[in-house]
């Protein structure tokens, strides 16, 4: 025992990016490794990234580097692999330096899902031909893969089997450390439906807008969609009648966590009939706040909210709007749901997941 850390250097391109789901695990996880990092002594890990335009991350066990010149995946491909030479390279956004790989070095990356293989209508083509050569290449070469769930990873193994011996799924945590879930004082507004997701046709916007449109102008039900369409992922068709605009509102992308809990704080239902996930936050954060939760019954979903949602086929927009129907007009069920979602809430940590990523980095 003893000895010298292991220097690990953690790729902070997602600090200077728009906060979606992928992100959110940087951000999370980050700060999570710094609150348990004091309990592994043989591990020390600095923060590298591109010179951001706002502050870094405050931490107190892991230094921030703000280095290099360029932005984006330019200084991910040339700028990083200089910068964490000799060190382990954990890339937590699904794609590593390509030099990095090729060369040998001790990298470790987490690839949240192939969604741009599964749906590849929603994603640009130079998207598609950046993840399509820097994913496979990180299956083929990292010392360690991660992924988000166990579906996620019989998903990718189906398609790559090499890497099964060296891919681990590790779930992503819930609400973040430092923001309370109590609902003792919230105020939810009646008949108000929320989503919090990127407005994109694999997440099912289209349906879930057929949904709001028909509930708003049948039953003068609120919808409120939190997100918005970053990065190579295109935009969906978001017409809304005249008659029904004051009831559905599109409040755009929301990177302040506590803000964010305030959507969920004040809605009746959570809608989330996605066609696919790996390991979503938004349901479990519903959950946490008391919102019960509607969501889309496919594995991931089912491995993630266990039996605290009420599921639908995502699909059938009926199905949809006969299970949003079903609990808004369903007290109890509401209740039984919210007490059930704050209990499978509690289930996911970002310590924990936080703890087991450095079980991945000390095992490479």
């Amino acid at each position: 025992m003893g000895g010298k850390p292991r220097e690990v250097c953690f790729n902070g391109r997602f600090l200077s990016q728009e906060v979606t789901g992928v992100q959110r695990y940087g951000h999370e996880l980050l700060y999570a490794l710094d609150r348990i990092i004091p309990t592994r002594p043989n591990i020390r890990i600095t923060l590298v990234c591109p010179r951001l335009d706002r502050a870094p991350p405050t931490l107190t066990n892991i230094a921030v580097e703000q280095r290099g010149n360029l932005q984006g995946h330019a200084w991910e491909q040339l700028e990083l692999p200089w910068l964490s030479r000799g060190k382990v390279l954990f890339c937590p956004g699904n794609t590593a330096p390509a030099i990095s790989l090729l060369d040998g070095q001790s990298v470790i990356v987490t690839v949240h899902d192939l969604s741009y293989l599964y749906f590849p209508e929603a994603y640009s083509s130079a998207f598609r031909r950046v993840y399509g050569f820097l994913v496979p290449l990180a299956f083929q070469r990292a010392r360690g893969v991660i992924t988000v769930s166990v579906s996620e990873r019989d998903s990718i193994v189906s398609r790559y089997p090499h890497v099964a011996p060296r891919l681990t799924a590790i779930q992503n945590g819930g609400l973040p450390n430092d923001i309370a879930s109590d609902t003792a004082n919230v105020q939810r507004e009646d008949n108000h439906i929320l989503y919090v997701g990127s407005l994109s046709k694999r997440k099912n916007f289209p349906r879930m807008l057929e949904v709001a449109r028909s509930l708003a102008s049948k039953k003068d039900y609120k919808f409120t969609f939190v997100g918005g369409t970053a990065g190579g992922l295109l935009e969906s068709n978001s017409g809304v009648p005249q008659a029904v605009q004051s009831l559905i509102t599109f409040a755009g992308q929301v990177n302040d966590t506590e803000k964010l809990m305030q959507f969920y704080r004040r809605a009746t239902v959570f809608m989330f009939p996605s066609m696919y996930e790996a390991s979503p936050l938004p349901p479990i954060e519903a959950m946490a706040c008391g919102c019960p939760v509607v969501a889309g019954d496919i594995p991931s979903l089912r491995e993630r909210c266990g039996d605290a949602a009420l599921y639908c086929d995502p699909n059938q927009t009926t199905s949809i709007e006969a299970q949003v129907e079903t609990l808004i007009a369903n007290k109890a069920m509401q209740a039984e749901l919210a007490a059930k979602g704050r209990s499978r809430a509690s289930e996911f940590s970002w310590n924990n997941c936080a703890a087991k990523v450095l079980d991945v980095i000390e095992a490479a």
